[in-house]
């Protein structure tokens, strides 16, 4: 396989995480059946551990890796005071299973491939 070919089968991968990541949050959002969030999940994985497997060996993709998870990071960090301080610190209820606090991981791995992206755009 040639560099070009895994370059592109890289991009392709970022592009499934994304969709993959979209389809989860509508799913969570309108609650969908258990096997599209199942089924976004399974994908997210493989898109994951594809663009994971590949990350140090260019500096390009590493550079888009680190915007990526710069961004999950801060991310993840204010979704999660907000969500601690806001959410459960001024409504004082537990909101079931999709609270914001529990969602931290949702939002985070969202904000990876929005850094990801946007890195990828601003960089042509």
């Amino acid at each position: 396989m040639s560099a070009l070919q895994r370059a592109k089968l890289y991009l392709v991968a970022s592009y499934l995480g994304a969709a993959a990541t979209c389809l989860l949050i509508l799913a969570l959002v309108f609650g969908w059946p258990d096997f599209v969030r199942g089924f976004s999940i399974g994908l997210l994985l493989v898109s994951l551990l594809m663009l994971l497997r590949r990350r140090l060996r260019d500096e390009y993709f590493n550079e888009l890796w680190k915007a990526g998870a710069s961004m999950a990071f801060l991310a993840a960090v204010a979704w999660f005071l907000l969500a601690e301080g806001v959410a459960h610190g001024l409504g004082g209820v537990d909101g079931g299973p999709y609270w914001p606090e529990r969602m931290t991981g949702v939002v985070a791995i969202a904000a990876f491939f929005i850094g990801f992206h946007a890195k990828r755009l601003q960089s042509r």
